[in-house]
């Protein structure tokens, strides 16, 4: 019974030294770069390092050790680099406090070579008569010697301006693909500023933002939004599609986590439908000819004009009625059915039959990404003398598959009402499918 409680105490001693243990903060990854930040110097009028304790200003040695701290505190929040603070390398290296006469690039020298330092920031405070020059540096270690890589410099009247100036001269001290301070975003461009693209095409906008020193913004952060979604569909990455023909405004904003962003860009997006298009297919009812199915060829143009494209002034929307309200089925078909020749895209239709008629329509037809229907009036004229002309009223309806960037392939259905003008006004009904092309410009 001994032995069996003493295996069951191993085995839990096992589990317990082989489970992981979680501190309570992650450590520093091992690519992080060292970074440490020195107490500032303190320069006399004439230039010189002195120690200000020698000469009573209390005030300055005070301020000195706070810049620091606030530097080092900057540094810890940006999370990308493992900061040692001047408090800290008291602590653990034993030549710290280095002497206040030691020039800086004599301290950058001793902690990048001797103690592995990645980069080290030493700033300088000269007390003048009727201001503050405040000076920032960081040495980095290039070919066994250090060298500044990064500097900035300001003045202020009074010691209790200078802790303000951390952020502006952080943000100047180092490159603006190293974000410490997050710059606000002043103006955003985006290329080009009009675009054309074709019906079910994609593109993706290219957007640029630029800090108040005009310097461009390191990975930043855009909001897409778009006047029109169905007519131009963007995502958060910013790649629109064109989903129906029209032109819509997009607006990109930038976003910024802690500062305020400037004003949005606008693109201007025109969504062509395609120019022309062929078709080639046949009657599966109503055909006069003593073939089954006679063959039939046809040719579609669409003039690069919009018939919603008029400008016109915006009046407030009337309060919804039983007639017009959309959840009306009749309301919405009226409506959709009206809107085919009023605010859709006119195609001119060519369609003939070598043994039968030359047919020639005029269409208007609503556009998506992936079909279209339309509605429209045309005239058809016998190529025989049996043959009787006669007004068609045509319904058209398709879907159509993108190959490549200007080519789409569809297939529709036709349906004509045909009413001759000669004989009894009753009209006949055509039923025809086709394939075909379209080309985009």
């Amino acid at each position: 019974m001994k032995g069996f409680k003493f295996a069951i105490f191993l085995f839990l001693i096992f589990i317990l030294f082989s489970a992981p243990v979680r501190s309570g903060f992650d450590p520093p990854a091992e690519q992080q770069e060292k970074i440490a930040v020195l107490n500032f110097s303190i320069l006399d009028e004439e230039g010189n390092l002195v120690d200000p304790l020698t000469r009573g200003i209390r005030d300055i040695t005070t301020l000195s050790r706070s810049m620091a701290l606030g530097v080092a505190s900057r540094l810890v929040q940006y999370g990308n680099f493992a900061v040692s603070d001047h408090m800290y390398l008291k602590e653990t290296i034993d030549i710290i406090p280095f002497p206040p006469t030691m020039p800086p690039y004599e301290q950058a020298r001793i902690l990048l070579s001797e103690h592995n330092f990645d980069q080290v920031i030493i700033g300088s405070l000269a007390p003048m008569e009727n201001l503050i020059i405040i000076g920032l540096q960081r040495y980095g270690f290039f070919e066994g010697k250090p060298r500044i890589i990064g500097s900035a410099m300001t003045a202020v009247p009074r010691n209790v301006d200078v802790p303000a100036q951390i952020d502006p001269m952080l943000s100047k001290l180092f490159p603006p693909d190293v974000p410490v301070i997050e710059s606000p975003i002043e103006q955003v461009f985006v290329l080009p500023s009009i675009l054309r693209i074709n019906l079910g095409a994609t593109h993706q906008i290219s957007a640029l933002a630029l800090d108040h020193l005009s310097r461009p913004l390191a990975d930043p952060t855009f909001l897409y939004i778009s006047s029109d979604e169905s007519k131009v569909y963007v995502d958060d990455t910013g790649q629109i599609k064109g989903l129906q023909p029209g032109t819509t405004t997009v607006s990109v904003r930038g976003i910024s986590r802690t500062a305020r962003s400037g004003p949005p860009a606008t693109m201007t997006v025109v969504v062509v439908p395609p120019a022309f298009g062929i078709r080639l297919g046949t009657l599966l009812a109503g055909s006069r000819d003593s073939e089954e199915f006679p063959l039939r060829l046809g040719f579609r143009f669409t003039p690069s004009f919009d018939q919603s494209g008029k400008q016109q002034e915006i009046q407030p929307a009337p309060t919804p009625t039983a007639a017009t309200d959309p959840t009306n089925p009749l309301a919405f078909i009226g409506s959709f059915f009206s809107s085919l020749l009023t605010s859709g895209l006119m195609t001119f239709d060519l369609d003939f039959d070598p043994n039968d008629e030359i047919l020639f329509a005029l269409n208007g037809i609503q556009r998506s990404a992936t079909g279209y229907i339309g509605t429209g009036v045309g005239y058809s004229t016998p190529l025989s003398d049996e043959g009787v002309p006669g007004f068609v009223f045509r319904f058209t309806t398709g879907v159509q598959a993108r190959s490549f960037s200007r080519l789409s392939l569809p297939v529709e259905a036709v349906v004509d009402m045909v009413i001759h003008t000669s004989g009894a006004l009753r009209p006949s009904f055509r039923l025809g499918v086709n394939l075909g092309i379209d080309l985009f410009p």
